[in-house]
């Protein structure tokens, strides 16, 4: 290719949130290269020039389609490319790893983008650190014997972006937009990236977690970014029997949380629920009470110093509830654990409704 066009198909350098401003701008070349490698951007830029370019669509499973240059799908994706979305509408076509297309197939991509359907906007995605668009595209169908011109209409119909690299500054409003709905200062956001390796995909996942730990409250503050780093206390699975038992709803959810950010806990929490009011409900009956301290492990089935410790919150409670309160409780753990293992959704919510029940009965 000559050095004339490589200038003209160097990729542009573009802050990310100027691409994200300019978006409307740049979909009216409805092809898009752009080199980025981390796929939580790479994702909010499809979103973006989506809502744009189909004026926010809801039917997205219909008008958004997305294909992998791995696959060795090239006449697909020409041809999904090619059509005319559902009743004619618009609809947006990405494609991942574009720097594996074979040399026919960069041929064939390079000639659509020439003639390409006005009612697709075709998003081209490679997540390489090295951004050469020679690599990309077939440099001898852009200019041909048939088509002098031929650079000069494939310019005009594709942008070729490269997002600049975050500065801390960049990152810290990047990850107060992902916060979105809930309270936090510019402070909170730098102390938590004093945590961070700085990647945006760790860092989307650290904004998830912080989401549903302060799910209640709605506010990030330092203290729950710490608790979240295990810098604050460890919270232990008998610590949520306890809160639990001592119908601290509040703690309880507390302690869920914290314990559930590092591990899938929620259907050993169920087994140690039904453990401790199947114990509460054998100490309701009087004859327990003849039981010597040996008998009376084996028939609660305590086998741990920690759950011995629970003994005298298990005997309050049963002391303090009736079997009909007992039988409620018995109910909702069931109901709950059929939900955890049967059905999608919020795990958090499931959870959080059975702490409810338990600590309102």
């Amino acid at each position: 290719m000559a050095k004339t066009s490589s200038n003209i198909l160097s990729p542009k350098s573009i802050s990310y949130r100027k691409l994200l401003e300019s978006a409307e701008k740049i979909a009216e070349k409805n092809n898009l290269l752009i080199f980025v490698r981390d796929k939580i951007l790479s994702d909010e830029i499809v979103d973006r020039f989506y809502d744009i370019f189909t004026d926010t669509n809801p039917d997205r499973k219909n008008h958004i389609i997305y294909f992998n240059a791995d696959d060795k799908v090239i006449e697909n994706i020409l041809n999904e490319c090619s059509n005319s979305g559902l009743f004619a509408e618009r609809k947006v076509v990405v494609v991942r790893n574009v720097k594996k297309f074979l040399k026919n197939e960069k041929a064939a991509l390079t000639d659509y983008i020439k003639r390409s359907n006005p009612d697709t906007f075709l998003i081209l995605i490679s997540n390489d650190e090295e951004a050469d668009t020679e690599k990309i595209f077939a440099a001898e169908s852009i200019n041909s014997k048939d088509d002098t011109e031929g650079l000069k209409t494939f310019s005009g119909k594709i942008n070729i972006l490269k997002p600049d690299e975050f500065s801390e500054n960049e990152l810290a409003e990047w990850l107060i937009r992902k916060f979105d709905g809930y309270k936090i200062s510019e402070d909170t956001v730098r102390h938590l990236l004093k945590f961070s390796n700085y990647s945006p995909e760790e860092l989307n996942s650290e904004v998830e977690k912080l989401k549903t730990f302060c799910y209640t409250t709605k506010e990030i503050t330092n203290d729950s970014v710490n608790l979240c780093n295990g810098i604050a206390k460890d919270f232990s699975e008998s610590d949520f029997i306890k809160a639990v038992l001592l119908k601290n709803s509040e703690l309880a959810v507390k302690i869920y949380r914290k314990i559930s950010l590092k591990k899938d806990v929620e259907v050993y929490l169920i087994f140690l629920l039904s453990s401790a009011f199947t114990a509460v409900y054998k100490l309701r009956d009087p004859s327990s009470a003849k039981l010597n301290d040996f008998s009376l492990k084996r028939e609660l089935k305590i086998w741990s110093a920690e759950q011995y410790e629970l003994l005298p919150l298990y005997r309050k409670f049963a002391s303090s509830s009736s079997d009909e309160k007992i039988k409620t409780i018995f109910g909702n753990i069931y109901d709950t654990d059929i939900l955890l293992k049967s059905s999608g959704g919020n795990k958090f919510t499931k959870m959080y409704t059975l702490i409810s029940n338990i600590c309102s009965v």
